[in-house]
């Protein structure tokens, strides 16, 4: 029986879209800057409570964004939608979720809607959707899906989308002392400097769009 060489593994895999792949999620999903708005949502419940509500929103919110990244080309194909028209359109979509990081808004939800939802319905929305996998997510999933361009990219892709929910999940559970450091402040720059990073991403979304699509 012949062992799979690691080495012939590592040789099919394109380490820039793996490492932009992960970059782009990790970005957008922002678990650093959630911190103080799930800090504020789980107020008032048990320890226990908080862990298993952190726990079922991480899993929706994989399951979710899994899904989306899969099925959207299948989506656009049935609305005929081109690829390149959906670069654009979610480069754009995520220049202006950049923006909102840059200047501190966020817009995916508001307190209002929060106070009103039952503690069984916190952890799927707002916190898994949209807070996690929200637009910014799925339209980040569904670009660098058609850029993965053979099934080890796939795979890459789908692993880099576990591995940023994993570290989310660590990020989570360690929330009260994350934010206890940095504080409000020190969370404020390191949402600014991802949201620094998702604009240059989501410029260089819409720069191949408009290349894919008039050149």
């Amino acid at each position: 029986m012949n062992l799979i060489d690691p080495f012939e593994i590592f040789a099919l895999i394109d380490w820039k879209f793996a490492v932009k792949s992960f970059v782009a999620i990790f970005v957008i999903v922002d678990a650093f800057g959630l911190v103080p708005i799930f800090v504020t949502l789980l107020e008032g419940y048990s320890e226990r409570d908080r862990k298993a509500m952190i726990a079922m929103a991480v899993r929706v919110a994989t399951f979710s964004l899994i899904v989306f990244t899969l099925i959207g080309n299948l989506i656009f194909h049935i609305l005929g939608i081109s690829i390149n028209s959906f670069r654009i359109a979610g480069g754009i979509i995520l220049l202006i979720i950049s923006i909102e990081m840059l200047f501190g808004r966020r817009t995916k939800t508001g307190t209002g809607e929060i106070e009103e939802l039952d503690k069984e319905d916190i952890a799927i929305t707002p916190m898994a959707i949209p807070l996690m996998t929200g637009p910014g997510a799925i339209t980040t999933g569904i670009v660098l899906m058609t850029e993965a361009s053979t099934i080890v990219d796939i795979f890459i892709l789908i692993i880099n989308i576990f591995l940023v929910f994993c570290i989310s999940s660590i990020i989570f559970s360690r929330m009260y002392l994350i934010y206890k450091f940095l504080g409000k402040t020190g969370t404020k720059v390191l949402t600014r400097i991802m949201g620094l990073l998702l604009a240059a991403i989501s410029v260089q979304y819409v720069i191949d769009g408009i290349r894919g699509a008039f050149f």
